[in-house]
């Protein structure tokens, strides 16, 4: 009897970051350092969405996009286990699923019929909430995503950042300002956050992606321990309410749980903290 097998893509470095320039660049960290994940939203609007799939360089089509919330959709009947054997030109189809952001988990009535509207016209009718508070849109062709943008940057919605090494969408809790139990609101803290450095180009290219975590729910309602960072609602004794902090923590390749540093955060330190502790993952994460 004969058997065959299927070609096995050679295993990826597992660096992803230079160190004292003593470590090799993996492909992923080399098209980083080529050109900046942002840059690519002028090269969208001025050169694919007019010549559309086709016109898109891989280095743009399975690495920067993801800056602005777009990767590309599997091909259609391709079965979850064999992506580690294909290339990605085998699985890719020519749309996108497009993630928008809604940190802190909340969306205005205006925001959702917004949404609702691009799913029908661009997406075919369907959209996913993730667990991390994210509305993902599949089905989107390259040509549409300019005005898609505009349409979501017209209520106060972005897919900036969605995707890639940079600082994710950031988990509030799903009844900030509303709860009866709840320690304190942590939305003041998310918002001004994400005013002062979503697309910050000084945290635009991590060692890897960043998650967040605020909320003031004496419930634990974010998982803070599976979180870069989080912040958790407490009492202090003497300076009533803040938050508790805890770093370090996440899943996929290499998961740990968050270390608690036994600090207290007064909510108007919040942000300064938080973009310190983004600082210190960009200078010495892995």
């Amino acid at each position: 009897m004969t058997t065959t097998t299927g070609t096995t893509r050679p295993a990826k470095s597992n660096g992803q970051w230079v160190v004292d320039g003593d470590a090799p660049l993996n492909p992923n960290e080399v098209m980083k350092q080529e050109a900046d994940g942002l840059s690519v939203r002028n090269r969208v609007e001025t050169i694919y969405a007019l010549e559309g799939f086709d016109s898109i360089p891989s280095d743009d089509l399975r690495g920067r996009l993801r800056w602005w919330g777009l990767y590309t959709q599997r091909k259609p009947g391709i079965d979850g286990g064999k992506t580690a054997t294909l290339e990605p030109e085998e699985l890719e189809d020519s749309h996108f699923m497009l993630r928008v952001r809604s940190d802190g988990g909340r969306l205005t009535l205006e925001q959702l019929r917004t949404i609702a509207g691009i799913s029908i016209e661009f997406g075919r009718g369907t959209a996913d909430v993730t667990d991390r508070q994210n509305i993902q849109l599949h089905w989107i062709r390259i040509e549409d995503v300019p005005e898609i943008w505009r349409r979501l940057e017209s209520v106060g919605l972005s897919s900036a950042q969605a995707c890639g090494d940079v600082p994710r969408v950031i988990l509030g809790s799903p009844v900030a300002g509303v709860a009866v139990d709840e320690i304190i609101d942590g939305t003041p803290a998310i918002e001004e956050i994400i005013s002062k450095f979503l697309l910050d180009p000084e945290l635009a290219n991590l060692p890897r992606k960043f998650k967040s975590a605020i909320s003031g729910s004496p419930r634990l309602d974010v998982a803070h321990e599976i979180n870069d960072i989080s912040f958790v609602g407490v009492n202090h004794p003497e300076h009533g309410p803040g938050f508790d902090l805890w770093v370090g923590g996440g899943l996929s390749t290499n998961p740990r749980l968050a270390v608690r540093l036994g600090a207290w955060v007064p909510i108007e330190d919040v942000p300064e903290v938080w973009v310190s502790v983004v600082k210190i993952f960009r200078d010495y994460g892995y």
